[in-house]
Parts: C-alpha cells; sequence; structure tokens
C-alpha cells in the first residue's frame, strides 16, 4: 500500500514535471518565433545601442549631407573595398545560393513578381527596395522604398540611400544578401 508520504511526494514531483513540460513548450515557441521574426528582441536592440554609442563617442560628429550613406566597412583592407562587385548574392534565407549578376542596371527587390529578385515572404513589401550604381561615387548604391518593415544594412536600419561595400550584409525580411 502507498503511504501518505510517498503519494505527496509522487504528487509534487508530478507537479514539477508538468511545469518543466510547461516551460519546455514555451521556450521553444519562444525561440520559433525569434528565428522567424526579422526584429531583434528590444533588450538585444538596447544592447547594441550602448555599444554604439560607446564606440560612437570619441569620434566628433559629422554634419548630414545629402549624399548617400557609408556604413563601417570594418576592418576590411582598401584593396578590397576598391574592387567592384559583380554579383549579388543571396546567403540566407528561402533563396540561399540565388545569385544576380551586377550590371548597369537597377535591382529590384520584393514580392511583387516585376521585381528583379521576388522575395516571396511576408515581412516584405511588393516594392522593398532597389539597388543601382550610384553615379557620384561609382559604386552600387541601396534604397529603401519606403518599405513597412525596413532594410537593414549592416545591423543598421537604414532610411536614405547607402553605399554598399563589397560583403556587407543586408536583411530584407527573412533574406540576407551581400554583393561579391
Amino acid at each position: 500500500m502507498i503511504t501518505e508520504l510517498t503519494f505527496a511526494v509522487l504528487k509534487y514531483a508530478f507537479l514539477i514535471l508538468l511545469w518543466v513540460f510547461v516551460w519546455s513548450i514555451a521556450r521553444s515557441l519562444y525561440r520559433d518565433v525569434a528565428s522567424y521574426s526579422p526584429r531583434k528582441s528590444r533588450a538585444r536592440r538596447k544592447k547594441e545601442r550602448e555599444v554604439r554609442r560607446k564606440a560612437d563617442a570619441p569620434v566628433a560628429a559629422t554634419p548630414a549631407s545629402s549624399t548617400p550613406n557609408h556604413p563601417a566597412t570594418g576592418a576590411m583592407p582598401a584593396t578590397a573595398a576598391d574592387k567592384q562587385p559583380t554579383l549579388l548574392v543571396i546567403i540566407d534565407g528561402p533563396l540561399a545560393g540565388t545569385s544576380v549578376p551586377l550590371n548597369s542596371s537597377v535591382i529590384t527587390l520584393g514580392r511583387a513578381a516585376s521585381n528583379t529578385v521576388v522575395l516571396d515572404d511576408e515581412f516584405v513589401s511588393s516594392h522593398h527596395a532597389r539597388v543601382y550604381p550610384d553615379e557620384r561615387s561609382h559604386q552600387w548604391a541601396i534604397e529603401d522604398l519606403h518599405s513597412t518593415n525596413g532594410t537593414v544594412v549592416n545591423q543598421q536600419r537604414i532610411t536614405a540611400p547607402t553605399i554598399l561595400a563589397p560583403r556587407m550584409p543586408v536583411r530584407i525580411g527573412a533574406t540576407t544578401f551581400e554583393l561579391r
């Protein structure tokens, strides 16, 4: 026969097991949602802002101009930065591995069938962004076409046309691409 103590231990063990199961389901759901979301968590964005603020603190602010933004290219050698890219390569997302040759024409990205690169993603606008050769700098630039969820270049959301250096990651929805 089962004693009262054994019954109490089994009851509490079952309760603990049930809560571990509920916690693992909640954790799994959170990770699934976070992996498909094109937007990072509030805490992660706050950390990145603090790191950027600390990194930008000793640097003097430059006045805004109407020319395209030139985001930091990191520790890229000067020879690699000067080399003109010839391909737009999708490195992450449903079309990973796809490449589009860069010629002198504009490349449009979005959900609509009329785009050069069609991205079947609910976070992408019908005409989301365009990659084009900039006439002033003679480099490739990207412009967000007033999309709802924005375009992220080098982990920063852009609001103005931005020069694209080779191997600089660009994220639109769940798709990430770069110029090579």
